[in-house]
């Protein structure tokens, strides 16, 4: 590595000329922003020199921030336990908290996330701390998410915006990561005019303070949402815009999912080779790095790429492993889909049994997690499925089903 390389945006080159001949002596922030670039802790440079707790405390909340931006979950998780042993005051404690829910959720344990996040917030309010307070609130809707509570995790971001608003917190990369998982939640909602509307606010955060990462995480929501309101010209451009950036920054978790949704919109397109190359793109990288969901999702879009050229015989088994697999992972927004995908290759087999089963299924997935749009869309393709078989009596009744479910979303406060 070049001292150039070393030095990257944040140093110089010069500075760490001085700092290899010991004329300088870097600050804790310099030798974190070393270490991380080197693969090192900053306890492998500071070794048993002695620290005030102030010092140290910066110095792990500094390794907490890196090691949240690489998701490092179990380095995350080592050093918010190491701090948690330390001597601190509620609003320490509480922030160190935060960071032991994020490595929690990080790692799909949602239940710990929850508890860590209520005992931070019971130390402190968002008058005391409102940036840890916003933080936190952050942690658990996330969480929310993740479980399928859709509007109980929009709650949380809501609740976290207007803390940091209230307060004036002018911690660019936690607003931005607000606004990005706001306008997620409004986007799996249908509200796609009020997701754009989040999506671009977090661009502009983003572009202000010249933060890439949350650039390319705001272009590929917008991407999803005109996908969504049916421009798909506009959403492929962002996409790819987005997959550049992800890219550069060698953001791997971001890049399978831009990869993914170039695959789905491909689809959607009828452009299967292309969908078919993205999709396994995106199965390549999340199979290197030992990511068995994403590895799975990818595999959802892979069975619909052969529906929809009429293989359904690759697509069952691929759909089958898949909905297992999401659901040893806890999605089951996810494993609902692959479910619906079983459903519509035993329909195509000639397994009626299997597809009604199968069906029946996803539409019960989606309906425990309150994804009644999910509920809609599964019932009312279903109901075409059995009227191709001249069931119109099951057919009408799933009809009805579709039709109530897809008014069935409470507006939000």
């Amino acid at each position: 590595m070049s001292q150039a390389q070393l030095a990257g945006e944040e140093l110089t080159k010069g500075f760490i000329s001085q700092l290899e001949s010991g004329s300088v002596r870097p600050s804790i922030r310099s030798l974190q922003l070393i270490a991380s670039r080197l693969g090192k802790s900053l306890d492998y440079f500071l070794g048993d020199e002695p620290l005030s707790l102030q010092k140290r405390l910066e110095f792990l909340d500094l390794a907490a921030q890196a090691a949240l931006e690489r998701s490092d979950w179990t380095e995350l998780r080592r050093i918010g336990d190491e701090a948690l042993r330390l001597d601190l005051h509620p609003e320490q404690r509480a922030s160190f908290l935060r960071w032991c829910a994020q490595a929690s959720v990080g790692s799909g344990d949602n239940e710990a996330a929850f508890e860590l996040a209520d005992e931070a917030l019971r130390l402190v309010d968002r008058a005391s701390a409102p940036a840890v307070h916003a933080g936190t609130l952050l942690v658990k809707g996330i969480a929310y998410g993740n479980i399928g509570q859709i509007f109980a995790s929009s709650e949380a971001f809501e609740a976290a915006l207007d803390t940091l608003d209230a307060h004036e917190i002018l911690d660019v990369r936690l607003r931005s990561r607000v606004l990005v998982n706001l306008a997620t939640t409004y986007r799996r909602l249908n509200r796609t005019a009020k997701a754009i509307q989040y999506y671009e606010s977090a661009l502009a955060l983003a572009n202000r303070h010249s933060d890439m990462r949350n650039v390319a995480r705001s272009l590929t929501g917008i991407a999803v949402s005109l996908y969504d309101s049916g421009e798909l010209d506009g959403a492929i451009a962002n996409y790819r815009r987005a997959l550049e950036l992800f890219r550069r920054i060698e953001d791997q978790r971001f890049e399978q999912l831009v990869l993914l949704s170039l695959a789905t919109l491909h689809t959607h397109q009828d452009k299967l080779d292309e969908a078919e190359a993205f999709a396994r793109a995106c199965r390549d990288r999340a199979t290197a790095a030992g990511d068995t969901r994403f590895t799975a999702i990818a595999d959802t879009e892979l069975a619909r790429v052969a529906l929809a050229r009429g293989d359904a015989k690759t697509a069952l088994p691929l759909a089958q492993d898949a909905e297992r697999h999401l659901g040893e992972a806890g999605d089951v927004y996810q494993q609902a889909g692959a479910r619906r995908l079983v459903g519509a290759a035993l329909h195509a087999l000639g397994d009626h049994a299997g597809s009604d089963a199968a069906y029946d299924g996803a539409i019960e997935l989606a309906r425990g997690i309150e994804m009644f749009p999910s509920v809609s869309e599964y019932a009312s393709e279903y109901a075409q499925k059995l009227r191709e078989r001249g069931d119109y009596e099951r057919a009408f009744q799933y009809l009805e089903l579709a039709r109530k479910n897809a008014g069935h979303a409470p507006s939000l406060l």
